[in-house]
């Protein structure tokens, strides 16, 4: 290996780990891939947690269907005025 692929090696490694090799946590990779996953579960629940809020009180949606009833029904058509009465 030549000594420009080395220190090619050796910077890449550097950039990727140099912070925590510093004790500089919050600037490296993994700090920072933390911080992304935790932001990202917290804006999720505070997502969810407002959904819930808003079905916590409110009843079921009924259908918006046309509703007929009482219904009444002419006896003379169908020819039972006589049982009914």
């Amino acid at each position: 290996m030549n000594r420009c692929k080395l220190l090619l090696i050796a910077f890449l490694a550097f950039i990727t780990n140099g912070f925590s090799l510093l004790g500089i946590g919050q600037g490296s990779i993994g700090g920072v891939a933390r911080a992304i996953e935790a932001n990202h579960n917290i804006a999720r629940n505070i997502e969810t947690a407002s959904a819930m809020g808003m079905l916590a009180g409110n009843p079921p949606v009924k259908p918006e269907m046309a509703f007929f009833g009482p219904f009444q029904i002419d006896c003379s058509v169908i020819g039972m005025c006589e049982v009914l009465a």
